[in-house]
């Protein structure tokens, strides 16, 4: 383990490092920081709590090579999904895009509003404008509520492991509130309690994506060799 709690302690001096430039950037002129600086401290946040929760279940719970090749591709694919959504929706607080569009499905009775490439050069506008930042929030929730319904489907065919069966269940599960929770801190105009509630799901989500993933992984010879047998 030595090698990968030290690369989880290097990440962790990372993280002060892009902290310290995140609050800086708002100790300027405007006194807000840089979405782009929250995002990835953020991002970064999560990395790390991701890799210390494979750590722990790669201790907890060692890996069984049941599931197909392609099927674990998808897993992590899905996780790296849902860091992006995680990613966006850090953008979408960083310029409160959140207090625009209160309305669903459509945005203010546009399915893709007018503004999105009101900005130039134009790929400033999935940075700083809240219509894009939000529209893209909204497109990668659309592609993960059918990745996790997919993955769910084919895990319950696939004749998984109790514990990836397990772990699907609660994916979904969570999913489907989250998708909730985001629909109403949107028409309620971001509520701090909704909004908190929201930002809390979107790790629960991720959670339980990358335990499925875990669960499904190959077995490596280090699991193999190493970890404890499971406990009776």
């Amino acid at each position: 383990l030595a090698w990968r709690l030290a690369a989880i302690f290097a990440l962790g001096g990372l993280q002060g490092a892009v902290g310290w430039l995140m609050v800086k950037s708002g100790l300027v002129d405007d006194p807000r920081v840089s979405s782009l600086r929250l995002a990835a401290h953020l991002g970064i946040a999560v990395v790390i709590y991701g890799a210390i929760l494979w750590t722990a279940l790669d201790l907890a719970a060692p890996r069984e090579a049941w599931a197909p090749r392609a099927l674990s591709r998808f897993a992590r694919a899905l996780v790296a999904l849902i860091l992006a959504m995680i990613l966006s929706g850090a953008l979408v607080a960083g310029i409160h895009a959140g207090y625009a569009y209160n309305t669903f499905p459509t945005m203010d009775g546009h399915w893709i509003p007018p503004e999105v490439f009101l900005i130039e050069p134009w790929w400033k506008n999935f940075v700083y404008n809240m219509a894009t930042v939000q529209l893209d929030h909204r497109l990668i929730a659309y592609a993960i509520a059918v990745c996790v319904a997919a993955m769910w489907w084919k895990v319950r065919r696939a004749g998984p492991s109790p514990g990836a069966r397990l772990w699907a269940n609660a994916l979904v599960a969570a999913a489907a509130l989250q998708i909730c929770a985001g629909i109403a801190t949107l028409l309620g105009r971001v509520p701090v309690p909704l909004a908190a509630l929201h930002q809390a799901g979107a790790l629960v989500v991720f959670t339980c994506a990358l335990g499925l993933a875990h669960a499904m992984a190959p077995v490596s010879d280090y699991t193999r060799k190493e970890m404890p047998p499971p406990r009776m």
